[in-house]
């Protein structure tokens, strides 16, 4: 059972992968990517190894910079919030 909110499963997912769910999430809803938010590998790294999952990730990013999504967005299964709501 995975107790992650947005379903990903710690032992399947590899840097490679996460690395590139984040860059393709932070498009999605924010639209920049990993080097426009100016992430470098060590930092990401940090919070694969600590088992950040991806969507949380991007979320803390977006909460911790006060971004706002440029479209609504689902931030878990089943859960659509609009951009003033995020």
């Amino acid at each position: 059972m995975n107790p992650h909110k947005d379903g990903w499963s710690w032992s399947e997912i590899g840097f490679t992968d996460w690395r590139r769910v984040v860059d393709l999430r932070l498009e999605e809803v924010y639209a920049i990517t990993i080097e426009d938010a100016g992430f470098d590998d060590e930092f990401l790294k940090s919070h694969w190894e600590e088992k950040e999952p991806p969507f949380e990730f991007v979320r803390w990013f977006g909460e911790k910079h006060d971004l706002e999504p440029r479209k609504p967005v689902w931030l878990y299964p089943g859960q659509v919030v609009a951009p003033h709501q995020y």
